[in-house]
């Protein structure tokens, strides 16, 4: 019997009853085991009761019931995009201690949406005649205009100015500044912060800035990117937000005028960006002939506009220069520098691509397409089969001698492809520093990994070694078989080439995993026989790469593609299918003419927005932006469901598709209106213009489609409603349908229904 076997219960028998076990088998021991797991379980559903009781510690499912106990409005909670109804239900008696106040309108937009909020008192900022009894300071009747970092708030969340009165409606965002309205004002893209620690630690992490020539470009790509505030949370309830608490943009002149007193050595007021211990971005420069990079003091930045090139005559730099709206670094002339690093934040809408949020969860939903069992530890994720050949790709950690840490993601694929056949494989990336694959030849050669039969590869940014819990700040362990998928964004620029080397008859073929890559150049699979490639949370970057499969093999190749931005998928023969799911596939100008082009393989495309045209064989679509062509080649199968489809496409049959249904509608209802007029038909002409027009107003407006932009893929406000809620969830078509953001408004505005003080109105303003 294994000795790992539950035996209390065992142990309570005499020994005398023990021993005539022993003789017979131990069959009253194995009894008793089984019985023991069912205590277990009873034990640990007695504590879970004792749990749900409190809101803090309960199931998610218990959470409407205490709500209801205290006469709570229900909303509709929204898991996928992190949003519960706790903290709404957790802070309702305090919301009805200061019901109606500015503060809890605030607070209850922040807990029922998920979104970061601002309450602005409209009255207040209405310019009026003054009472001499009753003087107020603020705001002034003429507005100063000598500080331009306070200037650049006017008509924002944080407008310090006096406004005279507008009489247009505050639900239709038209009016604001007036006695009854109120503003609520929503930050909807979300803050990512890259890079923490200090050069040293073993738990640090470095973003690598790319040298453009005559400036440092922060985006690891070499693209322009604007860069954002990490929020700081507010502790109480009775704090209204001021803009360090929210996910915006960094503003130069706000910046300037911090450095600037930090410069002179005046505390007051002290920074809120660029605080001592936790500023929203730190600079880290290795000179040519040094070892370890040095942090750039913070008096030393200087904020400016810095232009892709420097005219003929222009002074050049004497201190460095920082652009944060392009993200931007430029150093003095003199200045040997080698390698820049950097810590800070970018603005997205969600959690898709390749990011350092976490990816724990995602990685143990799929447990089954991966083929390796997965298990949590505290908090971090792992393999319980101590058969995984497990290391890690640093380039910040020493090799340790142990044999599992190596320099490069090229030398660990190298001993990867050295193992015997039908290994499972974990190469965990360990840093976000960028790793340029340059080898001899010209061009470099692609990094090629070997799949054989039965093998499986996940190719994971992560931590790895995993801090310990409960253990002082700093302690850290490296256990074979465990790592915590988060905080990483893994940088690798150049091709990647997947073989598989199965028998082409083998029904367990070899599979490639990869998850929080930062892909700059081609994922492609050779000829041969792969099995499965999944490529999850990641990205391709857009205009610098694509997934390609090469004709030959690879007939029961299935690619998944999930939660990713990838350039373009090209699939010029037939393989099992592709399946891209909550994905933006596409770039920019539309080169190559193509988001997807799998003639010869049937495609399954779920809520995914795409550029450029899609051409399969056969589509099933579900929740999708095809803002070009789509066609697929057999049209007799498959069905285009609540997607919007643009004009003469191909497509096979459509269930409440977008322009088409509502061009139905408009010609049913002048149909039945000619009808009940008694007036002749419309004729065919007026039919086709009648459906022009509404092919021109609902059509897929994005905030933009360059990648690198913060509204990359989002849909933009002025966007149609057909199309912002006309996924089957009721929430937006596209990438961002997980998001549900038209449920997370209308459980504001349900709420606010409660706590909204009688004669306000109030009005819903998105910063972002």
């Amino acid at each position: 019997m294994s000795l790992s076997m539950p035996e209390r219960l065992y142990q309570l028998l005499p020994a005398i009853y023990r021993l005539r076990d022993a003789e017979q088998g131990e069959p009253l021991r194995a009894l008793l085991a089984v019985i023991e797991t069912e205590l277990e379980r009873i034990e640990e559903d007695t504590a879970q009761l004792y749990d749900n009781w409190f809101i803090e510690t309960c199931d998610e499912w218990v959470v409407p019931y205490i709500g209801d106990l205290l006469g709570v409005q229900p909303i509709h909670p929204v898991p996928s995009a992190g949003v519960s109804a706790r903290a709404y239900v957790a802070n309702t008696i305090a919301y009805r201690r200061r019901k109606g106040t500015a503060v809890v309108l605030e607070q209850l937009a922040r807990d029922v949406t998920g979104w970061p909020a601002r309450a602005v008192e409209f009255f207040q900022r209405l310019a009026m005649t003054q009472q001499m009894n009753h003087l107020r300071l603020a705001p002034t009747f003429t507005a100063g205009l000598r500080d331009a970092a306070v200037a650049e708030l006017a008509d924002g969340a944080f407008d310090s100015f006096a406004h005279s009165a507008e009489v247009r409606r505050i639900e239709t965002r038209r009016g604001r500044y007036n006695i009854p309205n109120l503003g609520l004002f929503l930050w909807r893209l979300r803050s990512y912060t890259l890079g923490a620690g200090m050069p040293g630690d073993i738990t640090a992490d470095f973003v690598s800035a790319r040298n453009m020539g005559t400036y440092w470009s922060m985006h690891p790509v070499g693209i322009d990117a604007p860069l954002f505030n990490r929020a700081r949370t507010e502790t109480t309830i009775t704090h209204l937000a001021e803009e360090d608490n929210v996910p915006g943009p960094l503003r130069r002149l706000l910046l300037h005028a911090e450095l600037e007193r930090l410069r002179q050595n005046r505390t007051d007021p002290p920074p809120r960006f660029m605080t001592a211990d936790d500023p929203v971005l730190r600079i880290f420069v290795r000179l040519s002939g040094e070892q370890q990079p040095l942090e750039v003091r913070r008096e030393d930045i200087y904020l400016c506009t810095i232009p892709d090139e420097v005219a003929s005559g222009s002074p050049l730099p004497r201190a460095l220069a920082f652009d944060p709206e392009r993200g931007r670094i430029a150093f003095p002339a003199g200045l040997a520098v080698a390698e820049v690093w950097v810590q800070s934040s970018y603005g997205f809408s969600g959690n898709l691509g390749g990011g350092p949020y976490d990816r724990n969860a995602a990685l143990f939903a799929a447990n089954a397409a991966v083929g390796i069992e997965l298990t949590t530890i505290a908090a971090s994720g792992g393999f319980e089969d101590p058969a995984v050949w497990q290391v890690g790709v640093s380039h910040l950690l020493a090799d340790d001698g142990s044999g599992t840490l190596f320099p490069s993601l090229r030398t660990a694929v190298a001993a990867w492809n050295q193992l015997s056949a039908g290994r499972t494989g974990v190469i965990v990336l360990m840093d976000s520093l960028s790793e340029f694959d340059v080898t001899t030849g010209s061009p470099p050669a692609p990094l090629e990994i070997t799949l054989s039969e039965r093998s499986r590869l996940l190719i994971v940014a992560g931590n790895w070694p995993l801090e310990i819990p409960g253990a002082p700040p700093g302690s850290v362990e490296r256990v074979a078989g465990h790592f915590a998928a988060r905080r990483i964004r893994a940088h690798f620029v150049g091709d990647i080439v997947l073989r598989g080397t199965a028998p082409a008859d083998s029904a367990n073929a070899g599979a490639c995993f990869l998850n929080g890559l930062l892909l700059e150049g081609q994922l492609t699979v050779a000829d041969g026989n792969l099995g499965q490639l999944t490529f999850a949370h990641s990205t391709s970057v857009p205009g610098h790469g694509g997934l390609n499969v090469l004709p030959g093999g690879n007939q029961g190749l299935r690619l998944s593609i999930d939660h990713a931005i990838c350039g373009t998928v090209n699939v010029p023969g037939p393989i099992a299918g592709i399946t891209i799911a909550d994905s933006i596939v596409g770039d920019e100008e539309g080169s190559p003419a193509f988001s997807v082009a799998a003639p010869e393989t049937p495609v399954d495309l779920l809520r995914s927005s795409f550029f450029s045209d899609v051409v399969a064989q056969t589509v099933s679509a579900s929740d999708c932006i095809f803002a070009r062509l789509l066609r697929a080649v057999r049209r007799q199968t498959g069905c285009v469901r609540f997607s919007y489809v643009a004009p003469s496409s191909a497509a096979p049959r459509r269930y409440r598709c977008q322009p088409e249904l509502e061009a139905s509608n408009r010609i049913a209802a002048l149909r039945g209106a000619v009808l009940e007029q008694q007036l002749a038909p419309p004729t065919e002409a007026e039919e086709a213009a009648l459906r022009t027009e509404v092919a021109a107003l609902i059509r897929p407006l994005f905030v933009s489609r360059r990648y690198g932009d913060p509204g990359y893929g989002q849909l933009e406000l002025r966007c149609a409603a057909q199309i912002r809620k006309g996924a089957e969830s009721g929430a937006e078509m596209g990438a961002f349908e997980f998001l549900k953001q038209p449920q997370r408004e209308a459980n504001l505005c349900t709420a606010l229904n409660e706590y909204l003080r009688f004669g306000l109105e109030s009005g819903l303003f998105y910063v972002t």
